[in-house]
């Protein structure tokens, strides 16, 4: 009887729709279900919600199934409570729906952990085709340095070693002097290069003002370096030198902004070291003066 009225109910209610058959609909809620076991005096039960341990032990294509499952479930809830606010002006449970959301949290928690493991493994892999190609690369790098250095060393053919070629055969001579002095030339600059690869290695180079180890000496950071430079002895150093000790990426300048930045620094060592020169012009007069007083002294009985 309440079977027939409901179904009366709702075809009155969707008359507007057109609506021929309500069976269609009855697959989509429970509430003729739930409404005929109240009058019956029957209890409908419902069962908890999943545990998450019990949601690992499934494959993802099980996974896939159970979240179109729990989506269906919790659509079929939200229209029990429509239809049971329509019919008798109350709102259903809420706590299956809470069931069903917390399911499905977990199940969404449950594929994230898994998209996890298979990113970091395939970041795992990733490193080490990288490392695998990075001492390939070193290796190669390696042979090639060595079979380098046995052979002898021959200069690429260049503008400059024509010009030089041509300056010889112009001045009546003709030989492999030019050769030679276009291999020296190239050594030294490589000798050069290394030299301040080396010296201003930063990757290593300590922070200025950090904290210094036992067996560390402590980095005043990037200075004018004319003190160094006079203790040193070394009276001549190139403009590239200069560059390198005072900017970082200095590779990164195009020509313009190398002037710039080496009329800047060459401005500050000009100061410093017209500052030292004083303050060794002030010592020599000091001590000329001290060497007259003293020769007075003597002289006079």
């Amino acid at each position: 009887m309440m079977k027939s009225l409901f179904r009366s109910r709702i075809f009155s209610f969707n008359s507007s729709l057109f609506l021929r058959d309500s069976t269609k609909l009855e697959a989509f809620t429970e509430f003729p279900m739930r409404q005929q076991a109240d009058e019956q005096g029957k209890k409908v039960t419902t069962g908890r919600s999943w545990n998450i341990d019990e949601l690992r032990l499934k494959s993802d294509e099980d996974l896939h199934k159970l979240w179109y499952v729990l989506l269906r479930e919790k659509n079929l809830i939200a229209s029990d409570n429509i239809l049971k606010r329509k019919i008798t002006g109350e709102s259903g449970p809420q706590g299956q729906i809470g069931k069903v959301r917390v399911s499905m949290a977990r199940l969404k928690t449950v594929l994230k952990e898994r998209k996890l493991v298979r990113d970091a493994y395939r970041q795992h892999l990733e490193d080490e085709y990288v490392q695998a190609q990075r001492q390939e690369f070193e290796k190669q790098t390696k042979e090639a340095e060595e079979k380098e250095a046995k052979e002898p060393y021959v200069p690429k053919i260049t503008f400059d070693l024509l010009r030089a070629k041509y300056a010889d055969l112009k001045r009546g001579v003709d030989n492999l002097d030019y050769i030679k002095k276009a291999a020296e030339f190239d050594i030294k600059k490589k000798e050069l290069k290394a030299y301040l690869n080396a010296k201003y290695d930063y990757k290593s180079k300590k922070e200025a003002g950090g904290e210094v180890t036992q067996g560390e000496r402590k980095e005043e950071g990037f200075k004018s370096g004319i003190i160094e430079q006079l203790n040193s002895g070394n009276l001549k150093i190139t403009q590239e030198e200069v560059l390198r000790s005072h900017i970082k990426n200095w590779r990164m300048l195009d020509l313009k902004q190398r002037r710039i930045v080496l009329g800047a620094l060459n401005a500050r060592r000009a100061r410093d070291a017209k500052s030292e020169f004083l303050k060794e012009l002030n010592l020599l007069g000091q001590k000329i003066a001290y060497d007259n007083l003293q020769r007075q002294k003597t002289a006079s009985p």
